[in-house]
């Protein structure tokens, strides 16, 4: 699940002018902070505008931070937004009238960010840097056009007292002086918006009442400093950031914590009327679905967890215990659980190993699903792809019981592609995968996935695998839920064909945009709550696309009937989406079945985005009070869907 994180990150650490300090771990700081975002905040590589030394130029800084921030179309309001600038800071005397006349003295100066290119020859004057004017313009047409989830990271300084320590350390102070460039050439480089509005406050970068947040690395007058270990602010960022649940941690407290772990060494500022949010505004840290509540059983004093049968869970399953469900916000495990006994929507388990004392509530991750039949994989070199195939050859094992450390699957290792459930083939830019399985032989055989490892695309299809074709072998409601599957009206909502399954098989012809509704016919005697997954075999992708609401009310009464894309709330049509180039494509509609609410967004996985409306599960565990023995079972239906030959979308 990615995060809505868009970033502009500048590291300089050798300048263009031979009159300036080079520095030595600005360009470091900056990747590392780009390692943050993508492994540490799973923000994507196409999120983040990278400028690096001499592709560090002010005219480059401020194309890419309209190019790839304003006039973004993929930012949308609210989305969270980090400009983070590693380098020297400067500053100049203010020239005359940057200042309303009644504030201007002989000593104002102005701070500014030192770009490659600070301090020489342009088409007028020289490269005054980016002024705190151009750059406060530059953030207020981004906050009118994105919203004010922004965040300005500085890891420079721009007036360091001349004090004897101060000049000692100069060789490792991000601050330089500005020899040539004249207070006029700041009002050449003025950046457009800010041009006839005189600044009226004398605080350069550091103003209290901000919209955005302004983290920095010292105060006015204070130092930066760097060392091999890279600048002390940045440095001290991310080890904080890798030992802080961050869904709870405000800008404030997190400044608060720097300055604790770092002593006084150096004086980090924190700023602005909304320093009080929680990171990000809270964007990163949603809740984590592979959590699932866990409690304490007073009577039997296992752990009870909120997930069963229904899940995939069995006698053997393993899971790790936390103190949150947040992604992306530090949660380290602090005890290890073994499933005893299954019931079908939730399960009791023992303590397997603890490093502290159990609290009554928590939430539990599944890191062993303890499948009986491994998943078997080919691994098929070709010469360009022999070391990374070695290397991946290595992780996986070829006798039994080895767990894969990502999804806690049973994943085996063959030499001959007739024994595999996939053949893998690593390209250079994607894997490639022959899938064997004959339930899958109706989609596509041959797949390319992009942006994925070896090793994460065998995770995904590994686990895909399992829930596709996992069911109850006692089968409590065969033949007594039916399903249909109607295209609808886009203005009546009517139905407009025939059902189109037939022997669980459902031949849809494709249309851009059409909809589609199910009908669940329930001939039991009992009342049920369904759960519909979409599972699409071409990305391993398991999708919630319907949850029946944790009411005490079931969706689907004894011998009755339930529309699913109705258009009521909670119950939006279907639609279905087929690549341009394809004419023809393979999905499956997998229905859970049981007779008591349960959440079941712990099986999704790489779920699609179009679906995100459906009704999340809230309240304690399941209950399962009636009827008396709580049953489960599952509906599969194969959706194959054809363009028409003369490529009507």
């Amino acid at each position: 699940m990615s995060t809505r994180i868009f970033a502009l990150i500048i590291g300089i650490d050798s300048y263009k002018s031979g009159g300036i300090w080079n520095l030595h771990s600005c360009v470091e700081d900056a990747k590392k902070v780009k390692r943050w975002l993508m492994d540490g905040l799973n923000v994507p590589r196409d999120q983040i505008c990278l400028l690096l030394d001499s592709h560090a130029t002010k005219q480059k800084i401020e194309d890419s931070f309209m190019e790839h921030l304003t006039n973004n179309p993929s930012i949308e309001t609210g989305d969270a937004i980090l400009i983070y600038f590693a380098g020297h800071g400067s500053c100049l005397p203010a020239p005359s009238g940057w200042y309303p006349s009644q504030c201007e003295s002989k000593t104002e100066t102005v701070e500014v960010l030192c770009p490659y290119d600070h301090d020489t020859k342009a088409s007028q004057g020289r490269i005054a840097g980016i002024s705190d004017r151009s750059l406060q313009a530059l953030i207020h047409d981004l906050t009118s056009s994105k919203g004010n989830n922004i965040t300005l990271l500085l890891d420079c300084c721009f007036s360091p007292l001349q004090t004897p320590p101060n000049i000692r350390d100069r060789s490792i102070t991000r601050w330089t002086m500005t020899t040539k460039a004249v207070p006029d050439d700041l009002y050449c480089g003025l950046w457009s918006t800010a041009r006839g509005k005189p600044r009226i406050s004398k605080l350069g970068f550091f103003q209290p009442e901000a919209s955005h947040i302004v983290l920095a690395a010292c105060s006015p007058g204070e130092k930066a400093i760097e060392g091999k270990e890279g600048g002390r602010f940045t440095t001290s960022l991310l080890q904080a950031a890798s030992v802080l649940p961050l869904h709870r941690t405000s800008y404030t407290q997190f400044i608060n914590h720097l300055r604790q772990a770092t002593g006084d060494s150096q004086g980090f500022v924190c700023l602005g009327k909304h320093k009080d949010r929680v990171l990000f505004d809270d964007v990163p840290f949603p809740p984590d679905n592979r959590f699932s509540l866990a409690s304490l059983d007073k009577e039997t004093r296992l752990m009870k967890v909120g997930v069963g049968a229904i899940h995939g869970i069995v006698a053997g399953s393993e899971f790790s215990l936390h103190l949150h469900n947040h992604r992306c916000s530090h949660n380290p495990s602090i005890a290890s659980l073994v499933v005893s006994d299954v019931h079908p929507s939730w399960c009791f388990a023992r303590v397997k190993s603890q490093a502290s004392a159990l609290p009554k509530s928590c939430w539990a991750k599944i890191t062993r699903w303890n499948n009986r039949r491994p998943f078997h994989v080919y691994l098929k070199s070709t010469f360009n792809s022999f070391i990374r195939m070695w290397k991946l050859r290595k992780t996986l094992p070829s006798k039994p019981d080895t767990i894969s450390p990502k999804n806690g699957l049973n994943v085996l290792r063959v030499k001959r592609p007739d024994l595999a459930d996939i053949s893998l083939i690593l390209g250079t830019e994607n894997v490639v995968i022959i899938q064997h399985n004959p339930i899958l032989i109706g989609a596509s055989k041959r797949l390319e996935i992009e942006k994925r490892s070896g090793n994460e695309v065998i995770d995904d299809a590994a686990r895909f695998n399992l829930h596709l074709l996992r069911k109850n072998i006692d089968n409590p409601l065969r033949n007594l839920v039916d399903m249909e599957l109607h295209r609808l009206d886009p203005h009546s909502w009517s139905k407009i064909s025939p059902n189109y399954l037939r022997d669980e098989t459902a031949t849809v012809p494709y249309e851009r945009g059409a909809i589609y509704q199910v009908t669940l016919h329930n001939k039991s005697k009992i009342d049920i709550w369904p759960y519909i997954a979409y599972m699409d075999p071409s990305r391993y992708s398991i999708t919630m696309i319907y949850s029946s609401n944790s009411s005490n009310k079931a969706p689907l009464r004894s011998e009755d009937s339930l529309e699913i894309g109705s258009g009521r709330p909670g119950s939006e049509a279907l639609t279905f989406s087929l690549d341009d180039h394809n004419h023809f494509d393979c999905g499956y509609l997998k229905i859970f079945l049981s007779s008591a609410p349960v959440s079941m967004k712990v099986l999704e996985q790489d779920p699609l985005p179009h679906w995100t409306h459906d009704i999340a599960f809230q309240g304690d565990l399941p209950a399962e009070s009636k009827p008396s023995i709580p049953v489960w079972d599952t509906v599969l239906a194969t959706l194959i869907f054809i363009r028409h030959p003369d490529g009507n979308p």
